[in-house]
């Protein structure tokens, strides 16, 4: 389905989230070539971009996955957003399917391809902009579910870690960066002896012999997390 005529000569109000300058600015012209209001995004916050879609209500919001510094994951973006009253377009290069569910679970419309064609992008956005139903059921439900399915792996893949103290967490997270027991000791202001108990703790909670397994347990498994 391509826009028609009708949905050329009426104009729709669209806002793109991009770190990306000269994607979107391209995306921006050839958008407002077809009628389009557009307006990018500046703003470096959540709330700064909550805020300009509040006042800018636009029909549908452009979001891009990949933010770069300093928003960062464009998924945390959705739900502000969302709130605001804006319509979310994920367009993005991520194939990552869990990714995409969870940001059809914060409330996203749908997803667009950048590597699907210029053409293809601008017909998504014009369906997406209309209400159309840019996920057919059985492809919200897979995301759905893949996010799902990561969400049980992480857990399982954390779960270890949870028994640690929050003291036995802070030491681990030293010997993940690469300090010795010693230095431990040193920067908190403790026994070398108190270091080497806590240290022995984590062994038998994480189920491993030596420090450095330890080290490659917390490393295998994203330990710790950026939540």
């Amino acid at each position: 389905m391509t826009e028609t005529s009708d949905d050329l000569a009426r104009p729709l109000n669209l806002l793109i989230v991009e770190d990306h300058e000269l994607l979107a600015g391209t995306l921006a012209l050839a958008l407002r070539q077809r009628g389009h209001e557009v307006e990018t995004a500046a703003e470096s916050s959540v709330t700064g971009i909550a805020e300009l879609a509040r006042r800018l209500a636009p029909v549908l919001v452009l979001l891009d996955l990949e933010l770069g510094p300093p928003l960062g994951n464009g998924k945390d973006l959705v739900a502000p957003l969302v709130e605001v009253g804006a319509r979310v377009l994920m367009v993005t290069g991520v194939i990552d399917r869990a990714r995409l569910g969870e940001c059809i679970e914060a409330g996203a419309i749908g997803v667009a391809s950048k590597t699907a064609g210029f053409e293809a992008l601008v017909d998504s956005v014009g369906r997406a902009a209309r209400g159309d139903q840019i996920l057919r059921d059985n492809e919200r439900q897979d995301l759905l579910a893949a996010a799902r399915l990561r969400r049980r792996a992480d857990s399982a893949r954390l779960a270890p870690f949870a028994s640690l103290t929050h003291r036995e967490k802070a030491v681990l997270a030293r010997l993940v960066a690469g300090e010795s027991a010693e230095t431990i000791a040193d920067k908190s202001y403790v026994s070398l002896a108190t270091v080497r108990t806590q240290i022995r703790a984590i062994l038998l909670k994480l189920d491993v012999n030596s420090q450095l397994a330890a080290v490659a347990l917390a490393r295998e498994a994203g330990w710790p997390t950026d939540e």
